[in-house]
């Protein structure tokens, strides 16, 4: 798939940055930043470049293995947390057997802020020659980045670039909306329980994203959302589970790390619907499936360039089209039929003929946020949502 680039205009959302971080930390005081400044190139990648090309020197071409070279991950929480930061340690297994000389270090549990710069500039001091941050850190980053210009710095979700910072995020979105065309395919009682961590414009884009999708099968289906403040507190997890199930939620689903609503769905003999990874084994009855965050396709194409020479400072945001975005394997209570009509919907948003933000959408509060014959288009997507659309409700 080809590299695509395009610019996005949005507003600044400060109200994103005042819990700006990545989905596994778990101090509970960071989410996602402000959407984005000033026009800003943005790409959408897929499978990794070759590392050569006719034009490079001789050094490119034997060190297309990595040899040479260093990366450097920095995990805001455990690399097997089962969510968020487990996307990561898949990718840097891909990324391990992509260049079998390069040399990775994966540090875990590296908080934003002090901690992040300071770990940063010590490797940059190092010598690594990329390092990549798995959470939000931008402004962590942007304070020293421009005093180590020969190591290259990636970040979640940030958009202000600089010569040696790239940012990058993927639209879970797109995934979110096939799960909620599963629940909407399997409730009976047409409730579906839902953990997330914080409110904001990433978690609520996915969230809404998913209850579309169920309402497209099951239109009197409603999704309530509990937030707790926090991306992995598994006791507080359980806690809003088993309320939503009193509440007669059969389907449960979450935007957590831990394994707690899974464990929850399997003692009750309800369904559940994970966030980033395969947690069938928790919960072998219970399972229904959940999208999947596959970064290894990106970070290849970031570490090929860097080798190649040929790296730019840009912002990538990438889904189903761009390789970005899998599915985990079905549950036993996902029908042949359920499998055909998720399959003709990722074709859909594959090839651009199906849009699942087309207005016309209300929020909960009955206020028109999508118009007839509008839609949210992709590259501006990234700025969406401060608002939770109908058929949401909130039991925080």
């Amino acid at each position: 798939m080809l590299k695509r680039s395009y610019f996005i205009f949005a507003l600044v959302l400060t109200a994103s940055a005042l819990i700006a971080t990545g989905c596994g930390s778990d101090s509970g005081s960071s989410a996602e930043p402000p959407a984005t400044t000033s026009a800003a190139s943005v790409a959408t990648t897929s499978a990794a470049p070759a590392a050569t090309t006719p034009e490079a020197s001789e050094d490119v071409a034997v060190s297309a293995d990595g040899t040479g070279y260093s990366v450097a991950f920095l995990l805001d929480l455990f690399i097997d947390d089962g969510g968020w930061n487990s996307t990561f340690g898949r990718a840097i297994d891909k990324v391990k057997e992509a260049f079998p000389g390069l040399e990775v270090q994966t540090l875990e549990e590296i908080s934003p802020g002090t901690m992040t710069t300071d770990i940063a500039e010590d490797l940059a001091m190092d010598g690594v020659d990329m390092v990549i941050a798995t959470t939000y850190v931008q402004d962590d980053i942007l304070a020293i980045a421009d005093m180590y210009p020969d190591t290259k710095f990636l970040t979640w979700a940030g958009w202000q670039t600089a010569d040696n910072v790239a940012h990058y995020d993927a639209a879970t979105e797109d995934g979110r909306y096939l799960d909620g065309l599963i629940a909407g395919s399997i409730t009976k009682t047409g409730k579906v329980g839902y953990v997330g961590g914080f409110s904001f414009e990433e978690p609520n884009r996915a969230l809404n994203a998913f209850t579309i999708g169920l309402k497209e099968i099951n239109p009197e289906a409603t999704v309530d959302v509990v937030f707790i403040n926090s991306w992995w507190d598994p006791p507080v997890e359980a806690q809003a589970a088993e309320a939503l199930a009193n509440a007669g939620a059969d389907i449960l689903a979450h935007e957590l790390n831990s394994p707690a609503l899974a464990s929850v769905a399997e003692e009750r003999g309800l369904n559940v619907i994970g966030y980033t990874s395969d947690r069938s084994a928790e919960a072998p009855n219970a399972w229904l499936s959940s999208f999947t965050i596959e970064w290894g396709p990106y970070f290849i194409d970031q570490i090929s360039s860097m080798i190649a020479g040929t790296w730019k400072a840009e912002l990538t945001f990438g889904g189903l089209a761009d390789d970005m975005i899998g599915q985990s394997p079905y549950g036993p209570d996902v029908t042949d039929e359920i499998i055909a009509l998720v399959d003709e919907a990722r074709a859909g948003i594959i090839d651009g003929s199906l849009d699942f933000f087309a207005g016309p959408l209300m929020d909960n509060q009955g206020n028109v946020v999508v118009a007839e014959g509008d839609t949210i288009p992709f590259e501006e997507r990234i700025a969406c949502c401060l608002w939770l659309v109908e058929g949401v409700t909130s039991g925080d």
